[in-house]
């Protein structure tokens, strides 16, 4: 009988007054369902030194709009420059991470089935809630999984970090690793997916909602290209988001060292690439969400339901450094210096 080679698995305004009321609920769903992750944090951890909780609290009671405000001033589009090249893609948008500012869309309201881009938001909980060199113990055995299932090769018993464990998640998109990380972060997978739709709550994605920790999903698991592209410009403020979703490869340092190679392809085929992560399920089609940095100016691209999502994506951007230009401290506007 064929046996798996170990540790290499691969499978694959008046308008906004009225929602005011609204809004003071789902910050108050974020911080029951913060604190109650925050008490069973540890259950299987053992920690190297926390502020977790009153972190995590702070940030659960601030609106969407700080969480998502603005951080520098929003690009100028002149589309007489170059034309929008065509996409194919249920969704797609293209946002300017620093002020949040659409360049260009479509459907992008659209509730989509997201598959591995989900861990985006696993990923954000994480690093709100844990603490990167906290010492896991896990429970989850990769063999359980579906035989097409991506993992990062887990066994019950290994110890591994959380580092180690974000970087299976967001590189080899190991759904064992989320798996490992609902349940160390907040007990169990049913609480943890509480609090990742209290995350969706609290950053006001209105057409988002989640089902499990890693996106195979089902009927009531669904994103929305502008919702991921909001998750991952917050992603982008925390500590640590950046660093993993650019990287390559990284080797694991606990039970077993595991070479974790990126599966991103993006990253692989567009130049001053930076991220962030891709996904397939057959419900799906292929999902992507993609950044790039030139000139110190970051744009994400979220393609959904594209087969050919890594190169559409790259025709987004191409276009936007093109039309796209960022006012000056002097006056003016910089446009971004032409690739050579």
């Amino acid at each position: 009988m064929h046996q798996r080679a170990p540790y290499r698995a691969s499978r694959t305004s008046s308008r906004y007054a009225r929602w005011v009321p609204i809004a003071g609920a789902f910050f108050v769903v974020a911080l029951v369902a913060t604190a109650a992750t925050v008490l069973v944090l540890g259950r299987s951890v053992e920690s190297a030194g926390t502020d977790a909780a009153s972190v995590a609290s702070r940030r659960a009671a601030r609106p969407a709009r700080e969480l998502l405000a603005p951080r520098g001033p929003a690009p100028r589009v002149d589309q007489a420059r170059a034309a929008l090249p065509a996409i194919p893609a249920r969704a797609y948008i293209l946002v300017d991470e620093a002020s949040g500012a659409v360049l260009a869309e479509s459907g992008a309201d659209r509730r989509l089935a997201p598959a591995s881009v989900t861990k985006i938001a696993t990923a954000v909980l994480l690093l709100e809630l844990g603490h990167l060199d906290d010492v896991v113990t896990v429970d989850v055995d990769f063999n359980d999984l579906e035989a097409d299932s991506t993992v990062m090769g887990l066994a019950p018993g290994d110890r591994y970090t959380f580092r180690d464990l974000l970087y299976g998640l967001m590189l080899r998109s190991g759904n064992d690793a989320a798996i490992a990380i609902a349940r160390a972060v907040s007990g169990d997978e049913t609480r943890f997916v509480n609090t990742m739709n209290a995350l969706a709550a609290r950053l006001e994605l209105d057409d988002t909602h989640f089902t499990d920790p890693h996106g195979l999903g089902g009927p009531g698991h669904y994103t929305s290209a502008r919702d991921l592209a909001a998750l991952t410009r917050y992603a982008f403020t925390l500590t640590g988001f950046a660093e993993v979703v650019r990287q390559t490869r990284w080797d694991t340092h606990g039970t077993k060292q595991i070479e974790l190679w990126n599966s991103n392809v993006f990253l692989y085929m567009y130049d001053d690439a930076d991220g962030v992560k891709i996904g397939y399920t057959e419900e799906a089609d292929r999902t992507l969400v993609a950044s790039a940095t030139r000139d110190g100016h970051r744009l994400i691209a979220v393609v959904l339901g594209d087969s050919y999502g890594a190169t559409h994506a790259g025709n987004l951007l191409d276009w936007g450094w093109e039309t796209a230009c960022w006012p000056a401290a002097a006056g003016g506007c910089d446009r971004v210096k032409p690739m050579e």
